[in-house]
Order: C-alpha cells, then sequence, then structure tokens
C-alpha cells in the first residue's frame, strides 16, 4: 500500500514538473518575444540586471551561487558521476542535431556548436542561443562568445553539483519567475562577469 502510495505521489509531483516546464518554456518564449520588439531590454550571456521582484530566500541564495569546478581527481569524478545522466542525453542531442561536442579544457565540459536539427529549432524557439545539458554546451552559433561559453560553463557546474535535481528546480523556477528572472540564470550571468569583462557581447543565452 506504502509502496503504491509513494509511487502515485511520485508520478503526480513528474506529471506537475512537466507542466511546469511547459509554462517556463510559453513564458521564456513571450519574454524572448517581448525582447526582439523592443519592449524589453536584453540582458544578454553577463547582464547584471537585478530580479525584476526579489527573489524568495532560497531562490535568493541560488541567484548567487556560482561554484566552481572541482579541484581534486576524486572531485571531478564524482561530479561527472552525478551529472552523468543529464550528460548522456546531451551528448544524445548533440549528436542527433549533427553536431560533434569538443573538449574545451579551460571551462572543463563538452561544447557542441553549430547545433541544427530539433535542437537547433528549440533554441531559436524560446530565443535562445544555447543550452547546457549535463556538461554538454549546445550553441546554435558556430563561433559562440567566450561571454555565453562563460555563462553555459556555469550551468555545467550547477549540473555537477545537483545532478538530476536541476532539471525540476530549472523547470520550477522557470514557471515561477520566467526565465529571465530564473535565479539558475541570473547565477550564470554573474559566473560570466566574474570569469570576463562584461563588453564581450550581448547575445541571447
Amino acid at each position: 500500500m506504502t509502496g503504491r502510495l509513494l509511487a502515485r505521489v511520485g508520478r503526480l509531483a513528474w506529471g506537475a514538473t512537466l507542466v511546469a516546464g511547459a509554462i517556463g518554456v510559453l513564458r521564456q518564449r513571450s519574454e524572448a518575444g517581448r525582447v526582439r520588439r523592443g519592449e524589453l531590454a536584453s540582458d544578454g550571456p553577463d547582464g547584471a540586471r537585478p530580479p525584476t521582484q526579489p527573489h524568495p530566500p532560497l531562490a535568493a541564495l541560488a541567484a548567487a551561487w556560482v561554484p566552481a569546478a572541482p579541484r581534486t581527481l576524486a572531485g571531478q569524478l564524482a561530479a561527472t558521476a552525478w551529472a552523468a545522466p543529464l550528460t548522456t542525453v546531451g551528448l544524445g542531442v548533440a549528436l542527433l542535431s549533427g553536431a560533434r561536442p569538443r573538449w574545451d579544457a579551460t571551462r572543463r565540459c563538452l561544447v557542441a556548436t553549430g547545433v541544427g536539427g530539433p535542437s537547433g529549432a528549440a533554441l531559436r524557439l524560446v530565443g535562445a542561443g544555447a543550452n547546457t545539458v549535463g556538461q554538454v554546451v549546445l550553441c546554435r552559433d558556430a563561433w559562440p562568445s567566450d561571454a555565453l561559453l562563460d555563462h553555459e560553463a556555469v550551468h555545467v557546474r550547477q549540473a555537477e553539483r545537483l545532478g538530476p535535481l536541476l532539471v525540476p528546480a530549472y523547470l520550477w523556477w522557470n514557471a515561477l519567475h520566467g526565465y529571465r528572472d530564473n535565479p539558475l540564470e541570473h547565477a550564470a550571468r554573474r559566473g560570466a562577469r566574474l570569469t570576463g569583462p562584461t563588453s564581450r557581447g550581448s547575445e541571447p543565452e
């Protein structure tokens, strides 16, 4: 009885998370449209705009959280293993999109550029220049800027710390705050600013 109840609760939780993901995509697409029409300023991958409304305490902590890459071999192996389920998906998406991921030694992640196919279409749909799945960065542009890659590298570090838990956290915050004010996106912009000068570019994230 308890097992069936837990299974039902789990299905309901994932169902709600999928709904949250759909709401987040709609909000992100709406925000991208408003940016294109000039109704909103572009944040860029390293923008310093504060959230439209103050983040609640937990979201505020996440927005300021810029984890560093693991330094020890044990830490690197643990991070890779914890992020592996997402990384596997990211590799599959990259290959299906006709891109070959390469290792970026500086940012310690795999980067696939010139992504096309369904992934490229999905990025265009929401007005994004790149996204990250596990330790794989998927970029629409064949030559993404350093600012964009630094932004996505923060998402890699988030995946290494949170593993599969990153997915529900990101989707729920996207639904609640919108893409532009998602605390994990604020953290990625902050990380890109800390890595290099803000003058590097203002392309979509």
